[in-house]
């Protein structure tokens, strides 16, 4: 049985993959809070419309129709954090480091539900042994 095949588990690991791109952007603009003109990025999280996009059908020409908007973009956008210092700079060490810690709850939450999915699963092919 390929468990990446399931639509949770998938769902959960490309979740996974954006909170660790997200991090790595975040990170980044730690590193570069004293470059001088240097603006803080940030990753737009996709939108949950844009992936049942694909999966929706109109069987009935009087349905709503699927994938109305687009999804976020999985490429850094500048997101700056305020005023600008003297050097140009637009990165609040304190907003970066609240992100970092939103983004690092998030990852330990969805890591652990696609635990215990796996665990389930395993459970259930085993027959509650």
């Amino acid at each position: 049985m390929d468990l990446s095949k399931s639509s949770v588990l998938a769902g959960l690991a490309q979740r996974l993959d954006f909170l660790a791109a997200r991090t790595s952007v975040i990170s980044e603009n730690i590193a570069n809070a004293d470059t001088p003109g240097y603006i803080a990025r940030d990753l737009a999280a996709p939108a949950f419309e844009a992936r049942l996009s694909g999966a929706l059908r109109v069987s009935d020409p009087r349905h709503l129709q699927p994938g109305g908007r687009s999804g976020g973009s999985a490429a850094p956008h500048l997101a700056p954090d305020g005023e600008a210092s003297l050097s140009g700079n637009q990165v609040s060490i304190e907003t970066q480091m609240m992100k970092l810690s939103e983004t690092r709850m998030d990852y330990g939450l969805v890591s652990s539900i696609y635990r215990k999915s796996v665990e389930l699963m395993r459970l259930a092919v085993r027959g509650g042994r």
